[in-house]
Order: structure tokens, then C-alpha cells, then sequence
């Protein structure tokens, strides 16, 4: 192998190790992409979880306020809902004659 033959190797034995070193390093980038994805999806599914349950709460606190109206206690809220379920059964009652 003549001067020029060697050089033309050793220059492509350095592109190799270099496209070998990328190579290993875009494979551990790679890895730790794929367990930050990881990590968001499951962060962004509690934060699903956490939106549902927030929507049921308002839901319920719109409705306790539409049962409440202005200023009204829990007591008479209490009794306005027992006064409702009784009206409901009367109509289911007279549905079922």
C-alpha cells in the first residue's frame, strides 16, 4: 500500500469512528426523547383526569348554586332538594296509574 492509499484509509477510518460516534449519540438522545415522551404523556393523561374532575366539580357547584339561588343555606337547599325528589315521585306515580 503505497503513502497516498494509507492516508485515503486513515482518513476514512476517522469517518467512520466519527459517524460511529454520532451515531451512538443519537441513539442515547434518542432514548432519553423516548422517556421524556414518556413522561409527558403521562403527566399530560393525570392532567386529563384532573380537567375531568374539575368539570364534575363545576358542574355540581353550578348546579348546588342553581338549587342554592342567592344566599340560601345548605339546610334549605337540603330541604328544596327533598322537596323536588317528592314532586318527581309524585309525577312518576301518577305516570304509572
Amino acid at each position: 500500500m503505497n503513502a497516498k492509499g494509507y492516508e485515503e484509509y486513515l482518513l476514512l477510518r476517522r469517518s467512520v469512528e466519527a459517524l460511529v460516534s454520532e451515531h451512538e449519540k443519537l441513539v442515547e438522545l434518542a432514548a432519553g426523547l423516548e422517556t421524556e415522551l414518556s413522561e409527558v404523556k403521562r403527566q399530560l393523561a393525570a392532567k386529563n383526569e384532573e380537567v375531568k374532575e374539575l368539570q364534575a366539580r363545576y358542574e355540581r357547584a353550578k348546579f348546588s348554586g342553581a338549587i342554592l339561588g342567592s344566599g340560601e343555606d345548605p339546610v334549605t337547599a337540603r330541604k328544596r332538594v327533598s322537596e323536588l325528589v317528592r314532586e318527581i315521585d309524585k309525577c312518576i306515580a301518577l305516570l304509572d296509574r
